[in-house]
């Protein structure tokens, strides 16, 4: 059997990393595939990995099997399974979720434990722990609900006017 390859990159910028272990130290990347990745103080557009380990650093968009991170924000993650402190996601969806001291702008996912979490949007089936959600399921769909009446009330309105001026 073949030694896994592994690249290492520090304190550079490059526009794609592709191998079985990619470890990036301060460096930023456009593209990372890898089967395991790791970034430490390093910037992403986006990971394809099958695990993924993340520390102070951003990261556009994850794909991954099992994502660990602390200290860093992404734009966009989705995985099976994520485990991250100190961090913050404008968009996760997982089947299983462990966030603490954390905020997320939507959140989907199975099942869910959470340490004083964050959301905007959650929408989850198993929960436990603190989440502090402006949305819920509920509250999203009675959002939803109401931002369609009114558009559609507002489009009745609007081609009633238009028969009245012809």
């Amino acid at each position: 059997m073949a030694e896994p390859e592994t690249v290492e990159v520090s304190r550079q910028a490059v526009e794609h990393v592709q191998g079985d272990i990619v470890r990036l130290q301060q460096s930023a990347v456009q593209r990372l595939d890898a089967e395991q990745a790791q970034l430490v103080q390093s910037a992403a557009g986006r990971i394809d990995a099958d695990w993924v380990e993340v520390q102070q650093s951003v990261v556009q968009i994850i794909e991954g099997g099992t994502i660990r991170a602390r200290g860093s924000v992404a734009l966009g993650v989705r995985a099976e399974t994520i485990a991250a402190e100190q961090v913050g996601v404008l968009a996760l969806w997982a089947d299983e979720v462990t966030l603490s001291d954390s905020v997320a702008g939507v959140l989907v996912g199975q099942n869910v434990q959470a340490g004083n979490l964050n959301t905007f949007l959650f929408i989850g089936q198993h929960v436990e722990g603190q989440v502090n959600t402006t949305f819920d399921s509920r509250g999203a769909a009675l959002l939803g609900l109401t931002v369609g009446a009114a558009l559609g009330v507002v489009s009745l309105i609007g081609g009633l006017l238009g028969r009245s001026r012809r």
